[in-house]
């Protein structure tokens, strides 16, 4: 599941004699949520927060181990082969 917040919407109500609206550009901050469970919900495998920064401001002066998500980080930030493979090994299988 991807998030984008803080995007405006692709397209716009115009009226008809309107010719062109004024352009903006598409915002590229994204997180990105991975999750994990099997079929009866037996096993949940704690959520995954993956954003672009290795060091986010927001969490300066937090205890990463004590939040209830792990925390991975990528320029993109989505999830890519080896990021997954990392994932599966770290959070997955210790779980």
């Amino acid at each position: 599941m991807k998030l984008y917040w803080r995007t405006l919407p692709m397209k716009t109500l115009g009226a008809e004699n309107e010719t062109a609206a004024p352009g903006r550009k598409k915002m590229k901050d994204r997180v990105t949520f991975l999750g994990s469970a099997n079929a009866s919900l037996s096993h949940r495998v704690k959520l995954t927060l993956m954003g672009k920064s290795k060091k986010p401001r927001c969490f300066k002066n937090i205890n990463k181990t004590a939040l209830p998500v792990h925390d991975m980080h990528q320029e993109s930030a989505w999830v890519n082969s080896s990021l997954f493979s990392e994932w599966l090994h770290d959070c997955f299988v210790p779980e």
